[in-house]
C-alpha cells in the first residue's frame, strides 16, 4: 500500500491508498453514541468489542487504558453520521471543519487530540485490525498521552476521538 500524507494547519493527516481508513492527530467516564441516540444491540456490542481491543492493546504495551467519554462519543457519532449523510470520507467536512474544530464546538478543551475514521467495516474487530495495519491509526491508538476516548458508528462508518483534556 502507498501512504498519502498532507499537512493542514499543523495537523498531519495520513491516508493509505486502497484503505478505507484515515487518521489524524495533534499534540498539545462513560462511552456513549450521542444524546438521544439509540443503537441496535449489535452496534453497541461492536463498539464495546472495539473499545476492549484498543484498551487491551494499550495495556499490553504499557499505556493506561483509555477512559470512555460521552462527550467524545457524541462528537464521533455526529461526524460518522455527517460523513454518511453528506457522502464524504475525510476528517475535514465539506464546511471546512476539522476534528479539532468539532471538539472545540462541543466545548471540549484538550491538550492533545486525535481522530481515526474508517468506513465499510461491520464489526469492531475488523475496524481495529484495519487501524492497527495503518501507521497513522496505530500511532494514535498507541500514544500514551491520550487518556479519554469516544467511538461513534453510523451505517458502517466509524469515528474514534482520542483526547487528553486540558487542566
Amino acid at each position: 500500500m502507498r501512504t498519502i500524507g498532507k499537512l493542514v494547519a499543523g495537523l498531519s493527516l495520513v491516508a493509505v491508498a486502497g484503505c478505507s481508513s484515515v487518521s489524524a492527530g495533534v499534540g498539545g467516564s462513560n462511552m456513549g453514541v450521542g444524546a438521544g441516540v439509540t443503537l441496535p444491540v449489535s452496534s453497541r456490542g461492536e463498539m464495546e468489542a472495539l473499545s476492549d481491543r484498543i484498551n487491551r492493546h494499550r495495556v499490553a504495551m504499557g499505556c493506561r487504558p483509555l477512559i470512555r467519554d460521552n462527550r467524545l462519543a457524541a462528537v464521533a457519532r455526529r461526524h460518522s453520521e455527517d460523513m454518511v449523510r453528506r457522502r464524504f470520507f475525510d476528517h475535514t467536512n465539506p464546511d471546512g471543519r476539522d476534528p479539532f474544530d468539532r471538539l472545540r464546538a462541543a466545548g471540549i478543551r484538550y491538550r492533545a487530540a486525535a481522530e481515526n475514521i474508517a468506513q465499510g467495516q461491520t464489526r469492531g474487530r475488523d475496524t481495529y485490525d484495519d487501524w492497527m495495519e495503518s501507521k497513522g491509526h496505530r500511532h494514535n491508538i498507541e500514544n500514551c498521552k491520550y487518556t479519554h476516548f469516544g467511538i461513534g458508528v453510523y451505517q458502517r462508518t466509524w469515528t474514534l476521538e482520542l483526547a487528553r483534556y486540558a487542566n
